[in-house]
């Protein structure tokens, strides 16, 4: 890939002061073992013309193989978790690493700088793999860190969620690793591990907030969780949700975060709202919108070096300058400042000729007595499209149907489907299942 330098070299300066590593539940590895074994299996990395596929589900395993493609020379493309990218016949290299198959390639338009592909969450069906550039990781790390007080003062990052999922890998993984921090790694049904590690610590945790509410039960009595923030992987942090997170968690505050999958992050509130607010740009980061509408929704666009450049199996809108889009509908926030989401242009639909905006709804819908969660879809089978809309929770058909009608613009949805507050109505990404 035209003979750029390992994107990691920043770690071998100082690897002796990397006291701090990733906790499993198998028990604690320095960086600095870590970085020693990297080096030594980088050197003995082979060539792959179409780059590396990386498991995401290994653990300390999935993180010793990032170090090797971050060390090795010249640098190589990866896709990080989607197996369907490795070839089949081809060895593994340490059971950690596998060749690439040839449609693995960088995406186009064709590129001569290395690049990885992380992963959507899937909400609306198959992940997306999403492209940039491992050079730039650097750069977006600082941007976080100069931007977020939280993120700079952090002794300990953690997450549940698979390695591959965007929010996981540029929220924790990624700073962890280049801060020579703590990474805790944990399975989402038991949060014992997390409890003990983020108590009395300042720590920034990304997780989906279902899970985040069943995590509370294992928080630890009488501990200190005032250093901790709490980053909601997926969306989906309501109030109640909220209150039940610090019940466990006792002092812990939320960084609700937008944009971090597809475009970088874009801005950032520490103010849990139910109506889609989603805070002000991060500094450093502008964030403007777009084809500003009679209603006051536009789409969001920014730039900054932690943006991705690509997508595989969906659009990434690109700007000859640079910004990047991926068609969220916001307006702004003349009271407070900042946006508020309204959803996806690919999911605006036309309803008797009005305007449906889904992530509208499902906040209007997560406010009602009893709701714990909402999604809404449509139905595009028949020769209308119909709205349907999903809530977790135990709560009154009628009154969901009253919340839709008291919008702006109201929704008669053609469905009501409720479903019980259990693990079983997520994905395992934390999105309420449809």
């Amino acid at each position: 890939m035209g003979g750029e330098p390992a994107w990691l070299t920043c770690l071998r300066e100082s690897p002796g002061e990397r006291e701090a590593g990733v906790v499993t539940a198998d028990g604690r590895t320095s960086w600095r073992e870590l970085i020693r074994r990297a080096e030594q299996l980088a050197a003995r990395l082979p060539a792959s013309p179409h780059g590396w596929v990386l498991p995401a589900d290994r653990g300390e395993q999935t993180v010793l193989g990032l170090l090797i493609l971050g060390m090795a020379e010249p640098a190589p493309s990866w896709v990080l978790g989607d197996a369907r990218w490795a070839d089949p016949d081809a060895p593994w290299f340490e059971d950690l690493l596998r060749p690439a198959a040839e449609h693995a390639g960088p995406p186009s338009p064709a590129t001569a700088e290395p690049v990885y592909a992380t992963a959507t969450s899937g909400s609306s069906g198959t992940p997306r793999l999403l492209f940039g550039h491992p050079h730039g990781l650097p750069r977006a790390v600082e941007t976080y860190t100069s931007g977020l007080p939280e993120y700079a003062a952090a002794e300990v990052f953690a997450t549940c969620s698979p390695l591959d999922f965007a929010a996981a890998f540029y929220m924790a993984l990624i700073p962890a690793l280049l801060l020579g921090r703590d990474l805790v790694l944990f399975g989402s049904g038991d949060w014992r591990l997390p409890a003990r590690e983020l108590a009395g610590r300042s720590g920034i945790c990304v997780a989906p907030p279902a899970l985040e509410v069943l995590g509370a039960r294992s928080a630890q009595a009488g501990a200190d969780y005032r250093g901790v923030s709490f980053v909601p992987a997926g969306g989906g942090l309501t109030i109640r949700r909220a209150e039940r997170i610090t019940a466990g968690f006792s002092g812990a505050g939320f960084l609700t975060m937008l944009g971090s999958t597809e475009t970088g992050l874009l801005t950032v509130t520490r103010t849990v709202r139910d109506d889609g607010y989603v805070g002000v740009p991060l500094p450093g980061k502008p964030v403007w919108l777009d084809a500003v509408g009679a209603d006051g929704v536009g789409m969001m666009w920014t730039r900054g070096p932690d943006t991705r450049f690509a997508a595989r199996g969906g659009p990434l809108l690109v700007g000859p300058d640079g910004a990047v889009s991926t068609g969220d509908l916001a307006h702004r926030d003349r009271a407070h400042g900042g946006f508020v989401l309204d959803g996806r242009s690919d999911d605006l639909v036309k309803v008797d000729g009005i305007s449906v905006y889904p992530g509208r709804v499902a906040a209007a819908v997560r406010a009602v007595d009893g709701a714990v969660d909402a999604a809404v879809t449509v139905e595009r089978d028949g020769p209308v499209d119909r709205i349907v809309v999903v809530v977790i929770g135990t709560v009154d058909e009628e009154a969901v149907r009253a919340a839709c009608a008291a919008l702006p613009q109201p929704v008669v949805p053609h469905r009501v489907s409720i479903r019980p507050a259990v693990e079983g109505s997520y994905t395992a990404r934390g999105k309420v299942r449809l």
